[in-house]
């Protein structure tokens, strides 16, 4: 899958004993060489929130799933958000329509809360994916419309990505 010019898309091994932040953010030195990366919290103030790239105008996105950090830069979007998602995953259909790919909608659904900015302080349920053609597709949450792409990730692993529209 070819993404938009812009937003590149990358995923390392978190091996055994090594921090996955520690590879995230070596992902996203790779990306964006000399930029410092902050997740601070907006609620608590605590090392643990979004990241967000400064002193770029580059939007950074990180997601994780066991034994692999992901992460997505967007140079010419205002937002973009990553979710990746263990392909067996368990327990969505309490909150994923009947017949849904689970892991599919819910790293779509992932990836547009965290472009976003709210996460999951959004009820998921009202992401609407309202057109899929291949491995694109659009989502609205509230009046708001997000370009969105299902990735090969990691065996094992479904990735998705969603972006602002490019400035």
């Amino acid at each position: 899958m070819t993404l938009p010019d812009g937003i590149h898309v990358a995923w390392r091994e978190v091996r055994v004993g090594v921090p996955r932040r520690d590879v995230s953010r070596a992902l996203l030195a790779e990306a964006l060489p000399g930029v410092r990366f902050d997740s601070r919290c907006a609620s608590c103030g605590g090392d643990h929130g979004p990241v967000h790239a400064e002193g770029t105008d580059a939007a950074v996105s990180v997601s994780y799933a066991p034994g692999w950090a992901v992460v997505a830069v967007a140079r010419h979007h205002a937002r973009v958000g990553v979710d990746a998602v263990p392909d067996d995953v368990g327990g969505l259909e309490r909150v994923l329509p009947p017949g849904a790919d689970a892991a599919r909608a819910w790293a779509r659904i992932e990836a547009v809360l965290k472009a976003d900015g709210r996460g999951l302080a959004v009820d998921p349920a009202r992401i609407d994916v309202v057109s899929i053609d291949g491995r694109a597709w659009e989502a609205r949450l509230d009046e708001r419309s997000w370009r969105g792409w299902d990735l090969p990730g990691p065996d094992g692993v479904v990735v998705a990505v969603a972006a602002s529209s490019p400035r």
